[in-house]
């Protein structure tokens, strides 16, 4: 059996941007006994994007690609606006006030992770690994994911196969929803587009009452991908964190609060915070714009690309021009330059936008962008529904 890379591995892929490290070490992050998709390899890299790491490089001469204070000072704010909408959640007594709070709290989580969970697991928070680390573990003891899943979910599996079914996670749904034209069709597809936001609202209550046990002792994260086994150290931050959670999240409001109000309230902020999630992550991916590549051949299979002209080609921006979106969604409407650079904190994409851009076009590359974030929604609202037509009537 090939050596397992570890998560620490990962994670240096990634802050020094040798994606092509990641590529080649995932074919060791799992047994290909046990992963049913068995193994897949892209072209070898091409000018593109050494091109465009070069003039990003230039582009923030002398200045650090992390560290960044309105990154900081943002993360603050998010952090007392979650913390003061819980507390005050709890100690409150007007049932409106609760709501309008319940509300908040929701919407703040949701900031939380855009923002800080999320830059943070990425290594672009700082520049120092530990606080990298320790601002990781603290935003997923809060809210709740498991840190060595969701890297493994989100670092290896989402961004290096971006949009490929059975490899990319994110448009895995354990049969709820069909998210890529690849995914064979079933009736039970037939007018997703009709109840598709609904299920979206779950998707955090079932992640962190469900999922996240399902995949620690199944040790797969779909039924196509195996992942690496947990290390004692792996293990006990999993229990740690998911007793955190549950005790200070789950069982204290229960010892504050009546049963029926608790109830109520974890089902609004899990509605809100689930929904809030997919309508920014599933955006930059399943839109009428992007595609769906198929591998071809096997023992492994391969894709006819290069990484970066991958991503570009399965991942489209959206509001790009609308300073709120930007603000709340932790630069994740800039999607593309976060695929290719995930170690830069995400308040230097909009300036790295145009770089990107440019070398796409002169490399006769797409560089895909819905202008609003109401029309992002709808091309998702489209997309849905296309792909919940029976194949032989569309």
């Amino acid at each position: 059996m090939p050596a397992i890379a570890t998560d620490n591995q990962i994670a240096d892929a990634f802050n020094e941007s040798f994606v092509e490290s990641l590529i080649e070490q995932h074919s060791e992050v799992v047994d290909a006994g046990n992963n049913a998709a068995g193994r897949l390899v892209f072209r070898p890299r091409g000018e593109f994007l050494t091109t465009l790491r070069a003039r990003i490089d230039e582009h923030f001469f002398g200045r650090s690609k992390t560290d960044d204070a309105r990154l900081q000072r943002k993360a603050a704010f998010i952090a007392v606006w979650f913390l003061s909408s819980y507390v005050l959640l709890l100690t409150v007594s007007s049932d409106w006030l609760q709501l309008l709070l319940c509300v908040s709290y929701a919407l703040a989580a949701s900031a939380l992770g855009f923002n800080v969970f999320h830059d943070a697991n990425h290594g672009s928070f700082s520049s120092s690994k530990r606080r990298n680390l320790l601002i990781s573990r603290l935003t997923c003891m809060v809210l709740g994911p498991s840190r060595f899943l969701w890297r493994h979910k989100h670092h290896v599996l989402h961004h290096v196969y971006t949009n490929v079914y059975q490899w990319d996670d994110d448009i895995e749904t354990r049969g709820h929803l069909r998210m890529s034209p690849r995914q064979p069709w079933q009736r039970k597809f037939r007018n997703q587009h009709l109840f598709f936001f609904a299920l979206y609202g779950f998707n955090t209550l079932e992640w962190f009452f469900s999922k996240n046990f399902i995949q620690y002792f199944t040790l797969r994260i779909n039924p196509y991908m195996a992942i690496p086994a947990f290390s004692r150290r792996d293990k006990i931050e999993f229990w740690l964190t998911a007793a955190f959670y549950f005790a200070f999240f789950v069982a204290l409001p229960f010892a504050l609060l009546p049963a029926w109000k608790v109830v109520t309230g974890l089902i609004i902020f899990h509605l809100l915070f689930g929904s809030a999630l997919a309508l920014i992550f599933q955006l930059a991916h399943g839109t009428e714009k992007v595609a769906f590549p198929v591998p071809s051949g096997n023992q492994p299979a391969s894709i006819d690309d290069e990484w970066a002209a991958h991503e570009l080609r399965t991942t489209v921006n959206f509001g790009v021009n609308n300073r709120l979106l930007n603000w709340y969604s932790g630069g994740l409407n800039f999607q593309i330059e976060h695929h290719l650079f995930p170690h830069i904190s995400h308040t230097h994409y909009p300036e790295m936008s145009e770089i990107v851009r440019r070398t796409a076009q002169e490399y006769g590359l797409p560089y895909n962008v819905h202008d609003t974030y109401f029309g992002a929604v709808l091309s998702h609202f489209r997309f849905m529904r296309a792909l919940g037509v029976p194949p032989q009537s569309a």
